[in-house]
């Protein structure tokens, strides 16, 4: 009986080997380990299919052609950000593949009409929810009504705004500040001043750490009058150095998440490789984690059939449970982290949460 044939596109070479190539490349090895040893999907095996991109968005495309049109894989899974997800989409589309991925969580990826592409973490457009929800909890002991928010210049920064314009909007909040960013040099002073002016309860921010003026920017909020806990960035917690006690960030998963699935994932994934996965790791893991429960439940390796699956059921991941929306982002909710003498803690929601919030 034939293995079954699982193709992807990742950056070998190029400006991601040493990153995103490491990540997702261990992640799908270990998937595809873990199925193998549990008898593999519908009585086969599974063998994973893979060609370099070399960080290159059009060479991504062309892997994917050939990925299906050539080798005439049966499953696909995602390559790595949204500067190779983004070209790579039309393929896909054409060739009426689902392809699961795990980061590329640009907003406007998701807004286009497709009907193959899922993202199997949540969008920019969803950073904020939980955080919002929880500001608006009991168990914040300062009520939130006005919120201010700053996009970056980055194609992220869209999503930031687009998503705290729609759920302050649907919660009711006021939003009394919203500035979305030029290119670099930012004169930090000049806007967070007039954010603090604001008066908002809390600033959602999307501080772009690459930006060559990023350095010293938290220092310039909290000079302007801002304290840790009014502030939430939309960076994952492991992308920035140690930050202010009480700062929040929004937190796609940690190691530390409390879940028996996760913590046995991390167990195996150092086994495997000798280090601790990061949250590319885990929505690269989980991606295979969707597809195979998508296959076993349908008993089908036909597309149109497991998109159809995708669309309707619940999947049990080491990110949680969720299902997908229309356009192919996740449902279920991201925790709240928050910076605490050092350390990242969830701080939300209960069920995984490792300490409970500081507030200043």
């Amino acid at each position: 009986m034939t293995d079954i044939t699982v193709g992807v596109s990742l950056p070998k070479t190029g400006r991601y080997a040493e990153s995103a190539f490491l990540q997702y490349s261990h992640a799908y090895n270990l998937w595809i380990d873990d199925v193998n040893a549990a008898g593999g999907l519908l009585g086969r095996q599974l063998k994973l299919v893979w060609l370099d991109d070399e960080g290159d968005g059009d060479k991504c495309a062309a892997n994917y052609n050939q990925l299906i049109n050539d080798d005439k894989v049966d499953l696909l899974l995602g390559p790595c950000h949204s500067v190779l997800i983004e070209p790579a989409a039309p393929v896909i589309e054409e060739g009426k593949m689902v392809m699961l991925e795990g980061s590329g969580s640009v907003t406007d990826m998701f807004r286009k009409g497709r009907e193959w592409l899922f993202l199997c973490w949540g969008a920019d457009r969803d950073y904020m929810q939980s955080f919002l929800e929880f500001m608006k909890s009991s168990a914040n002991p300062k009520s939130v009504t006005k919120v201010a928010v700053i996009g970056a210049a980055r194609p992220r920064g869209g999503g930031h705004i687009f998503g705290v314009e729609y759920h302050t909007e649907k919660m009711g909040l006021d939003l009394v500040f919203n500035e979305r960013l030029g290119k670099p040099p930012v004169d930090y002073d000049d806007l967070l001043a007039r954010a603090y002016a604001s008066n908002p309860d809390v600033l959602l921010w999307d501080l772009e750490g690459r930006e060559p003026d990023a350095d010293g920017a938290m220092d310039k909020a909290l000079a302007a009058g801002f304290v840790p806990s009014q502030i939430w960035l939309s960076d994952n917690p492991t992308q920035r150095g140690n930050q202010p006690s009480g700062l929040f960030m929004r937190c796609t998963w940690l190691a530390s998440v409390p879940r028996p699935s996760s913590l046995s994932f991390i167990e195996r994934f150092k086994k495997a490789n000798g280090y601790e996965p990061e949250y590319h790791s885990a929505g690269g893991y989980a991606c295979g984690e969707v597809m195979a429960q998508a296959v076993a439940a349908t008993g089908s390796l036909d597309n149109t059939v497991l998109r159809e699956a995708i669309l309707k059921m619940q999947f049990d991941t080491i990110l949680g449970v969720h299902g997908f929306d229309k356009d192919g982002v996740i449902n279920g909710p991201f925790p709240v982290a928050q910076w605490q003498n050092g350390n990242v803690e969830i701080v939300y929601p209960a069920d995984v949460k490792s300490k409970d919030a500081i507030f200043g």
